[in-house]
């Protein structure tokens, strides 16, 4: 499944430090992503700026949380980095009762392009490995302060209620642009987040995470196409 939502934009190598625990973007209309390749399911592997959350409140830090990486069908729950084929990796969890019931992926994100950004380019793939009979959800979530968060419309991602048999690795890929009601200020963040949680049916449940997260940040003029 696949949302468009993107307008013609002009990608250009990206420009990008990272400052401790947020990522910095340094310059307009620039394409900046994270594939997860090097992501191998532990604390110190996590990509500059992200964070991940198994309970919906508090940020895991090195804990046993991070389970490592894993093709899937897993029964202990905690933080993968799920190896979906030969050198592709994802960020991911195996949901169970405590963990990730809700919980969330997080990036922080720092303007440093020296100029008001009014506009995001952002997309992503969700990977799932639908073995188990009961749903799964994964909303997409943007906030200018890191406390109030507002859901992205038509940017949902909610696994099926059977499981495939056999069950084996599907992705789908989402994509929007976002303008801000206000324009976000040089220097200040953002943060997107994805907040994973219970859909429907019960026993045990898939397992499915993030990938390929490609951002853009933009200062337009006229009218465009949003979301939110």
């Amino acid at each position: 499944m696949t949302r468009g939502y993107i307008v013609l934009f002009v990608m250009m190598a990206a420009s990008v430090q990272i400052h401790a625990t947020e990522l910095v973007v340094s310059q307009l209309n620039a394409v900046v992503d994270e594939n997860f390749d090097g992501f191998r399911g532990l604390h110190e592997t996590l990509p500059h700026g992200f964070a991940v959350s198994a309970d919906g409140r508090d940020l895991l830090a090195a804990t046993n949380d991070y389970r490592g990486a894993s093709g899937g069908g897993e029964t202990t729950g905690g933080c993968y980095a799920w190896n979906i084929s030969e050198g592709d990796f994802a960020i991911g969890c195996q949901p169970t009762e405590t963990k990730f019931t809700p919980g969330y992926f997080l990036v922080a994100i720092s303007n440093a392009t020296g100029t008001a950004v009014n506009e995001i380019s952002v997309s992503y793939d969700v990977v799932c490995l639908n073995n188990a009979d009961r749903s799964s959800a994964l909303h997409f979530e943007l906030s200018v302060d890191g406390n109030a968060f507002e859901r992205q419309e038509g940017m949902s991602f909610v696994s099926p209620l059977l499981q495939d048999k056999p069950a084996s690795w599907a992705r789908s890929t989402y994509s929007c642009n976002i303008r801000f009601r206000k324009p976000v200020s040089a220097d200040q963040r953002i943060w997107l987040r994805w907040y994973v949680d219970d859909a429907a049916g019960s026993y045990a449940r898939d397992e499915y995470g993030l990938d390929n997260v490609r951002l853009i940040f933009h200062c337009r003029r006229g009218t465009v196409i949003t979301i939110n």
